[in-house]
């Protein structure tokens, strides 16, 4: 079990709980998911043990990678997650493949930051319940939240990706900041469209979005393609090389130039697929000239049918042997 989130005291009680416990029950806890998801479950009891008592009943989840959680004291009953269903709802994700990695925490007490359920990093902090939760509320939950990974994995650090989905969805970034209300927020209508699109069918069934204001995900054309690429990955690319673009606005022929690593024979040449801003693949290069540990592809700024394509916002993905880049590019006529 990945327990390095988890505070010192926590660690030796866990390795004694290891010992204790049947293997299918550790079974449960961490999962390998079809989906490409490496998930570990730590349920109400542990963390519950894992936390430091505050002055004021409290008490405090300190984790490696999202940092510590303070959470109220205790003053009602409440109900926790199901371990089981959690892990049921990241298995049921489909229509993808991420090699990312997530670790789930089924809080006991309500978190002071947000008052309910959040993710932040790879890491998803779920929040009690008022009443038991049955397992299609359980599905949507977790499935939201682990959207929010998705995001922080795939499009954090990311701009050009950004820029792509907010132009696909037609939303104004600066205006969907952390300042919006919450349903207009960029980060939670992401969330919701990865739930929506590759959600199994208890996290999905007869649910809309939360902005109703809105297309459901399915009606916005590309959408699913061009998340679905930024989730994919490719276990034969080893490494990324630097690359760019010039002249970058172009009119119409631009240079594509990839850095390569010393010593590194090109080959071929690199192949490098462009895609327009809904996701669609318009136009496939191969070769290049290599000089000076560079090597360059030139486009003219038309399609595969050798067809001018409009102004707007290009992607571009090349690769060379086992090394891969990715890009953007502004074509202006």
């Amino acid at each position: 079990m990945a327990q390095d989130g988890l505070r010192n005291g926590f660690v030796v009680m866990a390795a004694t709980v290891a010992l204790l416990v049947a293997d299918n029950a550790l079974a449960a806890r961490s999962a390998v998911l079809g989906n490409g998801i490496r998930a570990t479950i730590h349920d109400a009891s542990e963390v519950s043990a894992a936390c430091s008592t505050s002055v004021d009943g409290g008490c405090v989840l300190s984790t490696a990678t999202a940092g510590a959680v303070v959470l109220t004291p205790a003053t009602r009953t409440l109900y926790p997650f199901n371990a089981a269903d959690v892990l049921a709802a990241l298995r049921d994700m489909s229509g993808f493949n991420c090699n990312v990695e997530v670790d789930v925490y089924i809080l006991d007490r309500i978190p002071v930051e947000t008052g309910s359920s959040f993710a932040r990093r790879n890491a998803i902090f779920l929040s009690p319940s008022f009443a038991p939760l049955d397992a299609s509320i359980t599905a949507y939950i977790t499935t939201h939240e682990m959207g929010h990974v998705l995001t922080w994995a795939r499009m954090d650090g990311r701009t050009g990706r950004w820029e792509a989905y907010a132009g696909l969805r037609g939303l104004d970034l600066a205006a969907a900041g952390a300042d919006a209300p919450h349903a207009s927020r960029a980060r939670e209508i992401v969330a919701e469209d990865f739930r929506y699109l590759f959600g199994g069918a208890l996290a999905t069934a007869n649910i809309g979005i939360e902005n109703q204001a809105l297309a459901t995900p399915d009606r916005v054309a590309g959408l699913r393609d061009l998340l679905a690429g930024f989730l994919a990955e490719d276990s034969s690319i080893t490494a990324t090389v630097t690359s760019r673009a010039f002249p970058n606005p172009c009119n119409p022929r631009t240079t594509i130039e990839l850095l390569l690593p010393s010593g590194m024979d090109a080959g071929a040449g690199a192949d490098i697929a462009l895609y327009d801003i809904r996701g669609q693949l318009v136009r496939k290069l191969h070769g290049g000239d290599t000089a000076n540990g560079r090597l360059a592809v030139t486009w003219d700024g038309t399609d595969d049918l050798g067809r001018l394509l409009p102004s707007g916002r290009y992607l571009y993905v090349a690769r060379v042997a086992d090394t891969g880049a990715r890009g953007s590019i502004t074509l202006v006529r």
